[in-house]
């Protein structure tokens, strides 16, 4: 019998479905016998210790050795393999040239110029795809230039107002951090207004911050802008008749 060293494949035939032989085994032992067959191919029979090749072949099939020469002896007595574990009639079903240097040598050189071609092939994709990249981030860094993240507005602060407050902001190319707001309130607190009636008033006066000094004595809403004041309601609708009526203060 011719050996095999390590074949990639082996010839398998259709007709092994409507095998009498292998109709008289078990499910389990019809796999034994494929298995046997890659094992073959692979040159795993060749080997001339029995004992270690009985061991890397239970090892394979996911078997105790006990039970491998359980195996053996059914395959053996449909007349599938001989004694040394090897299929029947392996070198008429598989032709010379397939167990062939050269066949071999050829197949191996197919792969590698295959390799090849497929790293080239990535390689390619990746300097193009790095080429996209380099494209578009300074689009992206540019859109995030232009468009700073918005602050989100305070729980006392009508959408209106905040709305208005944020066209101003952007007019005044002036952000709107925690800081600015926290400002905004503070100076509105000392003489006794609302955050939102600071912001109108802002807004109103076109003024980028507030300061309240900058609120003459008699304006001060401890009569206006007191939160829940009707004066302070009235600045506010002024406010947004002022828009309606396209008198921008932004």
């Amino acid at each position: 019998m011719q050996a095999v060293s390590a074949l990639p494949w082996f010839r398998l035939y259709h007709r092994m479905v409507d095998d009498e032989k292998l109709r008289l085994l078990a499910f389990e032992d019809r796999w034994h016998f494929v298995a046997l067959c890659c094992l073959k191919a692979s040159g795993l029979l060749d080997e001339p210790d029995s004992a270690l090749r009985n061991r890397k072949l239970a090892v394979k099939l996911g078997i105790q050795v006990r039970v491998l020469e359980e195996v053996a002896r059914r395959l053996q007595e449909v007349n599938l393999i001989d004694e040394t574990l090897n299929p029947l009639a392996w070198d008429e079903l598989q032709y010379r040239s397939d167990n062939s240097t050269d066949r071999v040598k050829k197949f191996r050189q197919k792969q590698a110029a295959a390799t090849v071609k497929r790293e080239r092939n990535v390689s390619v994709t990746v300097q193009e795809t790095d080429t996209e990249s380099d494209t578009d981030i300074p689009a992206a860094k540019a859109t995030g230039r232009a468009r700073a993240p918005s602050y989100a507005k305070p729980y006392d602060i009508s959408d209106q107002v905040w709305q208005d407050f944020e066209k101003h902001r952007r007019a005044k190319k002036a952000p709107i951090s925690e800081t600015v707001i926290a400002a905004f309130r503070r100076e509105g607190e000392e003489i006794g207004w609302t955050l939102e009636a600071a912001l109108i008033e802002s807004v109103a006066r076109d003024w980028r911050g507030f300061k309240s000094e900058w609120v003459k004595e008699n304006e001060r809403p401890n009569q206006n802008f007191r939160a829940g004041s009707s004066s302070g309601i009235d600045r506010r609708s002024s406010l947004t008749r002022a828009i309606d009526e396209g008198l921008s203060i932004l």
